[in-house]
């Protein structure tokens, strides 16, 4: 009699698995929240917390605290969900890889970027990507200090970032540099003046965009990287994540704003003009970069959506690229 082997096949022990609970897994840590969830899952509730059940059969953990507001991951969901994305990436490519068609995608993207370039180019280049692939569906995040946590996670499909990161599980594609300017309302003082200097704006207060630093500590923002090698430093008034709040400051009073020199374009914004532009030299220029994690490296979605942000932004970024 042949004795049964100790050890089994790994086939005979993921035949056990669903495997559709890692996919409840995956949706219960990006929502935290049951009743999300389950709306993302087109689940019941009560289905919902029976997955969640099994999940926790499954891994012998809690997996969840429950919080007023949500469910909260225990460490061991911590760990499974640094697993998780490349994991169902590759799971994708194998089911789909071969019938990829921007026409018929229906995948979720997600693209963090900074407020400013939102404003001026996210509905439009969304219109003209969805002209191919009307079935996409996005989400657009703020920037952050330090999008590379959720990148690596999955939160993220592509982050607009300022630096380019030197781990090499990540995929950068500089998209170009741009020249910082300086804003003001149609009615600021200095718009009476012929000519406004640099030391001229100091002298006035700011208001600039709130950005989530994450995990990175001591964040100095490009531009004021750009002042301090100036010999200036700006007075910052107000900080807000809501760039409408900011240009409604901008109408009624005599603050300033920094930011990339393609709002100068009258398609991007109406209510304020430039009043001071950085030199185009390479002490002034700010690199932005295209980040993605390579677990989306052989994606044919991600393939796709990579080339049509490059195609888009950079039209837009060439006439200030510099060496």
């Amino acid at each position: 009699m042949i004795a049964e082997p100790k050890m089994k096949l790994l086939e005979q022990q993921l035949a056990r698995v669903d495997l559709n609970l890692l996919v409840s897994l995956s949706v219960l840590l990006k929502e935290q929240n049951v009743s999300r969830a389950a709306e993302k899952l087109y689940l019941s509730q009560s289905a919902m917390s029976r997955t969640l059940q099994r999940l926790r059969d499954l891994f012998d953990d809690p997996l969840f605290y429950r919080t007023s507001s949500g469910i909260t991951p225990t460490e061991k969901a911590l760990s499974l969900e640094a697993m998780l994305p490349d994991l169902l990436q590759k799971l994708d490519n194998i089911f789909h890889g071969d019938d990829f068609s921007p026409e018929s995608c229906e995948k979720h993207i997600a693209v963090s970027m900074p407020s400013l370039i939102s404003h001026a180019f996210f509905l439009p280049m969304i219109h003209k990507i969805a002209q191919q692939a009307p079935k996409l569906q996005f989400t657009e995040y703020p920037a952050s200090a330090n999008p590379f946590s959720a990148l690596t996670s999955g939160e993220y499909d592509f982050s607009i970032h300022v630096e380019k990161p030197i781990d090499p599980n990540f995929k950068t594609i500089k998209l170009g540099k741009v020249a910082p300017a300086i804003f003001a309302s149609k009615k600021h003082p200095l718009n009476k003046q012929d000519k406004v200097s640099l030391e001229d704006c100091i002298k006035y207060p700011f208001v600039d965009l709130n950005i989530n630093a994450g995990a990175a500590s001591g964040l100095i923002h490009p531009i004021d990287s750009i002042l301090l090698n100036h010999g200036y430093r700006r007075n910052i008034q107000l900080k807000s994540s809501q760039f409408s709040l900011l240009t409604q400051v901008l109408k009624t009073s005599d603050c300033l704003l920094a930011g990339p020199n393609f709002l100068m374009n009258p398609k991007a914004y109406e209510d304020f003009e430039c009043i001071y532009q950085f030199e185009a030299n390479s002490a002034n220029l700010v690199s932005l970069y295209l980040i993605s994690h390579k677990r989306t490296e052989t994606s044919p979605i991600h393939t796709w959506l990579e080339k049509q942000i490059v195609d888009f932004l950079t039209q837009y970024l060439a006439p200030v690229q510099s060496n």
